[in-house]
């Protein structure tokens, strides 16, 4: 009968053999150190995701929208644009968040870098997303350098590993078209647009499908 004290080589042989795999493992796939030029780069493009959409915030009190993308008269539905200008900017950001943070859980894509929920990039929605709401509101004379500056931040993503050029490419896509309604159409007899909303039936709200019209 042997002793729980004695020692089994042929267990230790294999937990040493276990031991050293994971071990492998874990240095194979851990990530490479960035270097202090991809630091600099990634710090530059984390500041610019934020730093971009407040510029779109400030310009909201400096600066005059173009006449062309001038805003409805009266009160629109809070989930469509046609608001104020903070109004819609906060609903464009809004939008980009929940659609990147959706995809980001339902495709949980790995990283470059090892790290998860890689697709689409965070980053990049949120500076494009204050990019074109700049374009849209004040024109290209304000938007080109916003829209130059949301490009570093996608271009810094894929140089500091943390994302490939398909979910840059995918984020750029998500912030310019929160920006937009595609459920307005102009007709001509006005803007025609739809939403979820509540229609009084039988003296009762009812949950349904809002048309409206707003005629010029």
């Amino acid at each position: 009968m042997s002793r729980s004290g004695n020692l089994n080589p042929s267990r230790w042989g294999t937990a040493a053999c276990t031991a050293l795999a994971a071990a492998w493992c874990c240095t194979a796939g851990a990530q490479e150190p960035l270097t202090p030029r991809q630091q600099d780069i990634e710090k530059a493009g984390t500041v610019l995701k934020y730093a971009i959409p407040a510029s779109a915030l400030l310009a909201t009190w400096v600066l005059e929208p173009r006449s062309e993308a001038g805003h409805e008269d009266g009160k629109p539905h809070w989930l469509l644009m046609g608001g104020s200008p903070r109004h819609d900017l906060f609903l464009a950001l809004g939008r980009t968040v929940v659609v990147t943070k959706a995809l980001k859980y339902t495709v949980d894509e790995t990283r470059p870098n090892g790290e998860p929920h890689s697709f689409p990039s965070g980053h990049t929605s949120m500076a494009f997303t204050g990019a074109e709401f700049i374009r849209k509101q004040y024109g290209w004379g304000w938007g080109t350098p916003a829209y130059l500056a949301a490009g570093f931040v996608g271009w810094s993503r894929v140089e500091t590993d943390h994302h490939y050029w398909r979910d840059v490419v995918a984020g750029a896509a998500i912030g310019i078209l929160a920006n937009h309604d595609f459920w307005q159409r102009q007709t001509a007899a006005g803007r025609l647009s739809f939403g979820a909303g509540f229609i009084p039936a039988a003296g009762q709200p009812v949950a349904g499908i809002q048309f409206r019209l707003v005629t010029r």
